[in-house]
């Protein structure tokens, strides 16, 4: 298996993983310990906003980056400076304790506070819950040292949809995504269906505008859909809007349609050109330029996705390679970006 290009240097892959985790973090903090870590909430001062700091320090290995470091201030008889770390984690990794033994340890040494460190586990195996590090005498075989992290894995709050729902909190909303598509993996139909179900629930929940948009952000970024499945999923959303009456229903700050128009407006491109293929009797032009436009059109999708996704990752040595692929190779990479982590992924051929 390998990339169409050099990979990136590790810092620079790090920061792109569970991007979308770290930015709804970021916005819904609170919302976010209050549903998740309800012992902690009473203990944090919210009148005095949270930092969101940047977790990035050097290592004899180049460059460590944690996923969110924030700063907060601590009732517990005192008022004091505490430091919160989470990493984000979406598969089994060998070293993961490790790792976190080694940030927990590096910002306690750059910052001289209590340093709380926390695993969010969105992988589908119940059993992998890695919650320690320890060391041990290589001559008596004593423990002397050990290190423990918080946890929390989302698969546990799998059957527990209905009173999720049910929760005056809108990060039930984060949660419940990840479990659709832990739930529906590849399957499209299961996928539309479960992302219409969340849209539905998001519009109708009376929440502000903005946090609307944040929250289906994350949605569309967490449940992608082929284009077929987006142009039903565009159908199903109006339809249901319109004969449900969504109080919050504005089109605008759902992304998908404006993937869908770009579709759309490929296809009807496409038929037009093969319609006056056909009218001037010039197959081998009309296929020809029936196969350039698909291409074009493709590399334009597909360039206009990743930088959604990607955002600033997005690198002229990318879209020259969108440029000189062919059909099949973007339909493979368009595949790809489905549940690519980091960009490189999109690119894998195999």
């Amino acid at each position: 298996m390998k990339t169409a290009f050099s990979q990136e240097p590790q810092h620079s892959r790090a920061l792109e993983t569970d991007g979308p985790w770290q930015e709804v973090l970021e916005h819904f903090f609170k919302p976010f310990i209050e549903l998740c870590f309800p012992l902690w909430s009473p203990q944090i001062n919210w009148a005095i906003p949270y930092k969101v700091l940047k977790g990035e320090f050097p290592s004899a290995e180049g460059k460590q980056v944690c996923d969110m470091l924030f700063e907060i201030e601590a009732f517990d008889g005192q008022q004091r400076i505490i430091f919160l770390h989470f990493e984000i984690q979406g598969q089994k990794q060998e070293d993961f304790a490790y790792r976190m033994a080694s940030y927990n340890m590096t910002i306690f040494k750059k910052h001289r506070k209590p340093v709380v460190s926390t695993a969010i586990f969105l992988d589908d195996d119940p059993a992998w819950r890695p919650n320690s590090f320890e060391q041990r005498h290589p001559f008596t075989k004593n423990l002397y040292h050990q290190f423990f992290f918080d946890t929390l894995k989302i698969l546990d709050y799998k059957g527990s949809e209905e009173a999720l729902k049910k929760k005056n909190n809108i990060f039930a909303l984060v949660i419940l995504a990840q479990l659709a598509i832990m739930e529906a993996k590849n399957n499209q139909t299961l996928r539309r269906e479960r992302k219409t179900a969340l849209t539905r629930e998001l519009f109708t929940s009376g929440l502000e505008k903005a946090t609307i948009a944040k929250l289906y952000r994350f949605i569309d970024w967490l449940i992608k859909l082929n284009p077929e499945h987006m142009i039903t999923f565009k159908e199903e959303v109006k339809g249901s809007a319109a004969r449900e009456s969504w109080q919050d229903w504005d089109p605008v700050y759902v992304s998908t349609f404006e993937q869908v128009a770009k579709i759309e407006g490929l296809q009807k491109g496409l038929q037009e050109g093969r319609q006056e293929g056909r009218q001037k009797g010039r197959q081998e032009g009309r296929q020809e330029g029936r196969q350039e436009g698909r291409q074009e059109g493709e590399a334009s999708l597909l360039l206009h996705l990743l930088k959604r996704r990607f955002a600033n990752r997005v690198t002229e040595q990318h879209q020259k390679l969108l440029q000189q692929a062919d059909c099949h190779t973007l339909s493979q990479w368009g595949e790809n970006l489905m549940e690519a982590k980091k960009i490189d992924d999109v690119f894998m051929s195999f």
